[in-house]
């Protein structure tokens, strides 16, 4: 099959180097203003299951690598390769059972449209942080997302996938279905090797009561604050998401710190009776003298998305690291430092301490780094030429983490460094992956970035 047959075969759109527009779409499929220098050899921007399935046929018969596109938005520009890149922007189908409560959504459905529509019918998922970030990275690369400890990781809310391998055929996978093949689309990220084409997930009952209180301190208060937090942790219900977030103090108390360090409490409560007794219980435990207090704020989930979306400017240049530890107080200790001497004041840091688990009774699936607290620091500038002092300072950070790190998530690790996609799975998840991707894709026709890799082999 050459470009002409393609074309020809699919519903949706070939674009090569020679197109006019070929620059425009180039760097729109990256959220992140700071693009790779890496040019596909061909965009196609497929309509449905059948679309994939063509352009994979085409690329394993021209010994081209494939890189999938959802919404472009990992930090690292994972998405954009010089091979093939398929463009999965237009397969945004979404249908809702509420009887069955299950949803049924393609792969670019965004995290804000499936709570919105969800919400119509009283009905929630642990979708992710980010509204427009789409299922598709999300949920391959686990899913912590809102309400984790009571909803848990959004992988492990997916009932079945529909899947195109490399060999071009059409699959379902589930527990008792291609079960492999499932563990894998459970949490390997940008190291699975297929394409997900429809996922089926299982839903929860909306939240009618979601509240949030928070405390905006001095970042040296922060042994004390993380104090709070974890002992707090290990007395409310599991529905309470508790955040720490080190930045820049917002313009109403910087003329009293120049950096804040802001504790942000969550209930996803069924009345306001419960909402206001755990709050209480919270605010019983706060460090007292906070630069700010706001208690009990109705928070509904397009109001969280907000809130968030405020930490993202559109068009910023990004990079970002995250790491799983069981030392809250050093780990939180240490991002306050280094956010404390970061070169852009548009950076930040965050970290969530998650309520009492067993990582033992973890659903099986490749999503196999996990720990008591959880940590993103994220570099935002807007010079690219800053890049280098940028780039460097959110790396060191890590570095700096490294000693209580357990691993990290691959949804938004810096997978530039190549240990990190090897730190994002235990050992024996890592292993397991490899055997797999041997089995269903032994040409080396996705690109998995991080991991161990074979010269592409061409299809025959």
């Amino acid at each position: 099959m050459d470009i002409r047959a393609l074309r020809l075969a699919i519903r949706g759109t070939v674009v090569t180097r020679d197109d006019a527009h070929y620059e425009t779409l180039r760097a729109g499929l990256l959220w992140n203003g700071r693009k790779p220098d890496r040019f596909p050899e061909i965009v196609v921007k497929v309509k449905d299951a059948a679309d994939v399935q063509a352009a994979v046929r085409f690329a394993a018969a021209n010994g081209k690598r494939i890189s999938v596109r959802g919404g472009g938005h990992h930090w690292s520009g994972i998405a954009l390769q010089e091979g093939v890149v398929l463009d999965l922007a237009d397969m945004n189908a979404l249908s809702i059972d509420p009887e069955a409560r299950i949803a049924r959504a393609q792969p670019t459905v965004t995290n804000g449209r499936l709570a919105a529509a969800l919400a119509e019918y009283g009905l929630a998922f642990p979708a992710g942080h980010c509204a427009s970030v789409p299922l598709s990275g999300y949920l391959l690369g686990g899913g912590f997302g809102w309400n984790t400890g009571a909803w848990g990781i959004a992988c492990h809310n997916v009932e079945s996938v529909d899947v195109v391998l490399a060999n071009g055929s059409l699959i379902t996978a589930s527990a008792s279905e291609n079960a492999d093949i499932f563990w894998a689309a459970r949490g390997a990220g940008p190291a699975f090797f297929g394409v997900v084409t429809e996922y089926r997930l299982r839903l929860y009952s909306l939240p009618k009561a979601i509240r949030t209180s928070v405390w905006t301190y001095r970042p040296d208060r922060v042994e004390e604050v993380e104090e709070w937090m974890s002992r707090t942790m290990r007395r409310v219900p599991r529905n309470v998401e508790f955040t720490a977030v080190m930045s820049s103090a917002p313009p109403p108390l910087a003329g009293r710190s120049e950096k804040v360090l802001t504790a942000v409490a969550t209930i996803f409560a069924e009345t306001e009776e419960e909402a206001g007794e755990t709050l209480a219980i919270i605010e019983t435990g706060a460090p007292e003298d906070p630069l700010d207090i706001k208690l009990a704020l109705e928070t509904p989930f397009d109001v969280l998305y907000r809130i968030i979306g405020q930490f993202f400017p559109e068009g910023a240049r990004f990079v970002a690291d995250t790491n799983w530890s069981d030392d809250p107080a050093m780990l939180m200790k240490r991002m306050a430092e280094a956010v404390a001497i970061a070169p852009s004041p548009e950076s930040f840091a965050l970290a969530v301490v998650l309520p009492p688990f067993s990582p033992d009774i973890m659903p099986d699936g490749a999503f196999s780094r996990v720990g008591p607290a959880f940590s993103c620091a994220y570099a935002i500038w807007r010079d690219p030429g800053a890049d280098a002092e940028n780039v460097a300072w959110l790396r060191n950070t890590s570095d700096r983490l490294a000693p209580v790190s357990l691993g990290h998530y691959v949804g938004e690790a810096d997978l530039e460094r190549p240990e990190r996609a090897h730190g994002s799975f235990s050992p024996a998840a890592c292993e397991r992956l490899k055997g797999l991707r041997r089995k269903f894709d032994p040409a080396c026709l996705f690109h998995h970035p991080g991991l161990a890799t074979q010269p592409l082999l061409k299809a025959g």
